[in-house]
């Protein structure tokens, strides 16, 4: 293996390993999040650290002149001819309209929160002005978006005519320079309104799970007396590691294609483009740690020791409530593991293939499984999240049955090992069920060499781009494809109770197990039915794959719009006196009341 080799399978392990454990600990703020708005209790944005002005403005400033100076010389320097002059100008752009749009939003709404300040300078004071006359920051949004989708559609219409190659160097040289001082814009407000002598940054409270992970470091490492200390320690490992480990094998992203030189890949001679058929052989770089031929029962074979790390826990302890919860674990484990595997025969059935990255093509050039296997889907979601162990699957460590269950024995970094494996578990399911039934990378018609939007064989618009830039944008959609089923599983928790045992074990031998039965009998049927379909019914099926990538792509659109509506809506809180004691507090003037401190 080369040093190219060695650094790029590097590169790929540390990406893989911090897209998991940094979106653990994102989970592990939502969840507090979540619970603060549920259960009422404190969140996670209590966390503050108080920063002298001068250290607050220059951490606001420093990343955002970085930006720019890096924007300014990357402009200066690499000159772009052709399809790579045209795919930069359209991707600034867009970057350009982005920045703008969120600044401004930022800044409405920081203003909508706490009115106009007074107190921060003339300049301040004006945009607090101009912003609170504009009102709703939803405008900001709706404009944003719909510049977006103008500027594509025009450069897509435009391309080859006179007036589109003006416009593109129009935006090629103007784009930059918005992008550059939409990002100071925003650096310079926040630093203007900085007019305390400390500052407190809170992050939105990501600085709680930093805290609870640097507090777990010095927390006393407690064995029971009477337990195995080799098991007992050696336990937390098995837990955590598979969980993050199995993400080896998950694509991220389209395989990159360079030239060669001696046999050996040129990592300086990335391909400008490459055709939307086929895939290239000598320089292929894929895009996942692990290139298996038979990844998806590496997967399960590695996701199934978690089992034993459980069960060895609950042993291990010398303690009744541990091996109960470990006994619950590991029945459970084993329960819905079944399913998960039965689930994705149909889904083997479909692709052909046990590779996931060629599963992940198939869906690229047919449909996503979600069309074609959606029973499966949501059976393996529903044995996913019982794998995880979380609510309402959290039958070994039900606080109020075996008080913490197969990790009641176990105290600092351990035990922090056994809570983050199960955020981890979510991670990682997260984008195995992304990859099998959302596609992977793929982003509704967004082809190998560019936007490609096609229903049969009516053309709508076809848009070249670069290969690194479809490569890009299919990364950052398969982050957003793992993002959002975390949140999905993370918020489940709150809407349904516990199970019982009973009701468990039920579910999983009695309903999930026989549905997915027969959803593989139902596959090898509808298999047979499309295998002898004439050429009419075909082609009416490609037709209908192009129809699913079309509302695929309008959902997407409302999804964002819909959400932009619900978090940006002005709050409206009344003040209801319930009780006799807050009606006699009332009739007194209101009970006096101080800034919380911690």
């Amino acid at each position: 293996m080369t040093t190219g080799l060695i650094i790029a399978f590097a590169a790929k392990a540390f990406f893989v390993v911090m897209f998991g454990m940094n979106l653990g600990v994102i989970l592990t703020w939502l969840d507090r999040r979540q619970g603060a708005v549920i259960a009422d209790r404190v969140g996670p944005n209590r966390a503050v650290v108080w920063l002298p002005r001068s250290i607050a403005r220059g951490m606001a400033m420093g990343p955002a002149a970085l930006i720019a100076v890096g924007v300014i010389v990357y402009f200066l320097q690499v000159e772009a001819t052709g399809l790579e002059r045209t795919t930069r100008a359209l991707l600034f752009s867009q970057l350009a309209i982005g920045a703008t749009w969120i600044t401004a939003l930022s800044i409405a709404g920081r203003v909508r929160i706490r009115g106009v300040r007074t107190d921060a300078g003339g300049l301040v004071l004006n945009l607090d002005r101009l912003f609170a006359w504009i009102g709703d920051p939803r405008v900001f949004v709706y404009a944003g978006l719909g510049a977006h989708l103008v500027t594509f559609l025009a450069a897509a219409a435009l391309k080859g005519m006179p007036i589109g190659a003006n416009l593109r160097e129009i935006a090629y040289g103007a784009s930059p320079a918005i992008f550059v001082c939409s990002i100071l814009a925003g650096a310079v407000y926040s630093v203007m309104c900085m007019t305390h002598e400390r500052v407190g940054l809170r992050l939105m409270g990501l600085l709680h799970p930093a805290a609870d992970g640097v507090k777990t470091i010095f927390k006393e490492d407690f064995i029971p007396p009477n337990g195995d200390r080799l098991m007992h320690s050696l336990a937390p490992f098995i837990s955590f590691f598979p969980a993050l480990v199995v993400l080896a094998c998950v694509p991220f992203g389209d395989t990159l294609c360079f030239g060669t030189n001696d046999g050996k890949i040129d990592f300086t001679n990335l391909a400008t483009m490459v055709p939307r058929e086929g895939m290239c052989v000598d320089g292929a770089m894929p895009l996942q740690v692990l290139d298996l031929n038979v990844g998806i029962l590496f997967f399960f074979a590695l996701a199934g020791t978690g089992i034993v790390g459980a069960a060895l826990a609950g042993w291990a302890s010398d303690n009744k409530f541990s091996l109960l919860g470990g006994l619950r674990a590991a029945s459970q484990m084993v329960s819905y593991e079944v399913t998960l595997g039965l689930t994705l025969i149909g889904a083997i059935m479909i692709y052909g293939t046990l590779r996931i990255d060629e599963m992940v093509r198939w869906q690229a050039e047919h449909t996503w499984g979600i069309f074609v296997q959606p029973f499966a889907f949501f059976l393996f979601f529903a044995a996913a999240v019982a794998e995880t162990k979380r609510i309402p699957f959290d039958i070994p460590e039900g606080e109020s049955e075996v008080v913490a269950g197969y990790f009641t024995e176990y105290s600092g970094m351990k035990f922090a090992m056994f809570f983050f494996s199960e955020y981890i578990a979510i991670v990682s399911s997260s984008a195995l069920m992304a990859a099998l039934f959302l596609g992977g990378w793929h982003l509704p018609f967004v082809e190998r060499d560019g936007l490609f939007i096609a229903i049969g064989d009516t053309v709508l618009l076809r848009q070249p781009l670069t290969h690194l830039s479809v490569v890009i944008v299919g990364v950052i959609g398969f982050i957003g494809k793992v993002a959002l089923l975390c949140w999905l599983q993370t918020t489940i928790r709150w809407t349904l109770p516990r199970f019982r045992y009973d009701q468990l074990m039920r579910l999983g031998w009695r309903k999930l197990l026989p549905a997915s039965l027969v959803n593989i009998l139902l596959t090898g049927l509808v298999v047979l039915l499309v295998q002898s379909a004439s050429p009419t019914v075909q082609a009416g099926l490609r037709t209908a794959g192009d129809l699913t990538e079309l509302t695929v792509a309008a959902l997407g659109l409302l999804a964002v719009v819909s959400l932009a509506r619900y978090w940006l809506q002005p709050v409206k809180k009344r003040r209801a006196i319930v009780t006799s004691a807050q009606k006699f507090a009332a009739r007194l003037g209101g009970t006096k009341s101080a800034r919380m401190g911690a």
